[in-house]
């Protein structure tokens, strides 16, 4: 019975689909003006009346339909294009840790340096909307010791009595040998290993900052005020640059693209001896992203101490490609 219904419901669908099919192909004849011998894909309303009477016909039909649009045709070419600029936007990441002994003081430490530390930026004018904070965490911190350790071991061995003797001239009694005593003797020694093992040596807190400078110029005396304020808690992750608005730069680099994907598109129907048709299909498969040119490590801080902090934020490059189809035009148009 379930089987019943199940192949019931199959039939439904394939004949959804058949129906759908018929009346696409009639609309298509309707447009051509060929009174209803039109095709759709190159499947007639014969073919398909046939395919449905023959034996297996769900099936065929099936594959039929999974194949029409498997061909590419026409000339396929992609474009790529780029557009460079100064980027206008930093992103420092920044922050405080420190090590304590108990979980609350090392709190207590961190949360005095942060807020040295966002009293330096909001002197160099950047808004509370612009700073925030990426990561918090507070944790053991242990360290590996060598132990040794040794135990004290008891050795058991035999050992002689000396033999008896005549002394003095006195008579043997017998002539019996004197047995041998044996008395056991204990030597005390020490048996060692050394063990690794992890120590807690205190906790750990950190939090960590993005600030947004929005002016470029002042980025290295805002890490030096930071690194001033905070003093050895003070650690910096790194540095990034990007556009703040990118929509004009991709708005060129796209022009770009697709110049260049024309120019390939006339370049291959040339040297292929055929007429470039009209373009059919044309979609954007990448890019779009500042990537950067330049880029400032935490490492680039390491100057002397009287010395400012020094920030170069170089290029931004913005890449775009494009992806587009033409028709190849019939000869001798």
């Amino acid at each position: 019975m379930v089987r019943a219904i199940i192949q019931s419901k199959k039939m439904l669908i394939v004949l959804g689909t058949i129906l759908a099919l018929l009346l696409a192909v009639a609309c298509s004849a309707d447009n051509n003006g060929n009174g209803g011998s039109g095709t759709a894909g190159g499947v007639s309303a014969g073919d398909l009346s046939n395919l449905l009477a023959s034996a297996g016909g769900a099936e065929a039909l099936s594959q039929l339909l999974q194949g029409g649009s498997g061909t590419s045709t026409g000339i396929w070419v992609n474009g790529t294009g780029e557009a460079s600029a100064t980027p206008d936007l930093g992103i420092i990441n920044l922050g405080v840790e420190a090590l304590a002994d108990s979980a609350s003081e090392a709190r207590g430490d961190a949360a005095v340096a942060i807020a040295e530390a966002i009293a330096v930026l909001k002197n160099n004018d950047i808004e509370d909307r612009d700073i925030q904070t990426s990561h918090f965490n507070i944790s053991p911190r242990y360290n590996t010791q060598e132990v040794r350790r040794c135990t004290d071991t008891v050795m058991e061995g035999p050992i002689k009595e000396p033999e008896a003797s005549p002394s003095l001239g006195m008579p043997v009694l017998s002539s019996e040998p004197v047995p041998e005593m044996i008395v056991a003797q204990e030597e005390k020694g020490q048996e060692c290993r050394t063990d690794y093992e992890r120590v807690l040596i205190g906790y750990q807190v950190t939090n960590s900052l993005s600030v947004k400078v929005r002016d470029l110029d002042n980025m290295g005396a805002i890490i030096d005020g930071v690194t001033a304020a905070a003093g050895d808690l003070t650690r910096a992750n790194g540095i990034n640059f990007t556009i703040d608005d990118p929509k004009p730069l991709q708005a060129e680099a796209r022009k770009e693209a697709i110049e260049d994907m024309l120019a390939k598109a006339q370049t291959m129907a040339d040297t292929a001896g055929i007429d470039l048709g009209k373009l059919v299909f044309l979609t954007e498969t990448g890019g779009g992203t500042p990537a950067p040119f330049a880029r400032a490590e935490s490492a680039a801080f390491g100057f002397a101490v009287d010395q400012a902090t020094s920030i170069q934020a170089g290029e931004l490059d913005v890449s775009v490609s494009v992806q587009g189809v033409f028709d190849i035009a019939p000869s001798g148009n």
